[in-house]
């Protein structure tokens, strides 16, 4: 089922007096925050943070929120998870992200046998990893390199190819 908020970052903490704060981004793209008109506390999409403006420095953005100008006012955000919004992560609706694969099977694509569910979906820069959970109750790891990839459906789940003896 599609989540209406995603997980889109943490805030480390405060920056300087004037109410800016920094936060890890977990968006991906060249520019994750363009766009964005705010960032949730929750992920039913309440306590809303209007965005006034972000830019990046070092591995965190600096973002300051509308009605927030002191270091006062910003302090209690300090290792808050934000959310936003998947309308406008995704105004068509085209994507499917890494919240979407959580509880979908995992299948061989040419004979349908159900390798597990996906529990977690870790980046790890040119590839994703999933750990699942096996029909018997055991975990393990998929590498979801296109090599192996040959549908996503948020809906019906992942199909692969996986090489012989990855799961032994």
């Amino acid at each position: 089922m599609k989540q209406n908020y995603l997980e889109a970052g943490k805030i480390r903490n405060t920056h300087a007096l004037k109410g800016e704060v920094k936060l890890e981004c977990w968006l991906e793209g060249e520019k994750p925050l363009a766009g964005l008109r705010a960032l949730y506390l929750k992920k039913d999409g309440t306590g809303k943070l209007v965005l006034r403006a972000a830019r990046v420095q070092g591995d965190v953005f600096l973002v300051s929120f509308e009605g927030i100008d002191t270091v006062e006012g910003a302090t209690p955000l300090k290792g808050k998870t934000v959310y936003a919004a998947r309308e406008e992560l995704d105004p068509k609706g085209e994507k499917i992200f890494f919240a979407d694969l959580i509880g979908l099977p995992l299948t061989e694509a040419e004979t349908g046998e159900e390798y597990g569910k996906i529990l977690e979906v870790t980046s790890r820069g040119a590839s994703e990893l999933y750990l699942i959970r096996r029909p018997d109750g055991k975990e393990a790891y998929f590498p979801a390199v296109k090599e192996f990839l040959v549908s996503m459906d948020a809906d019906k789940g992942v199909q692969v190819r996986a090489p012989r003896g990855i799961f032994d």
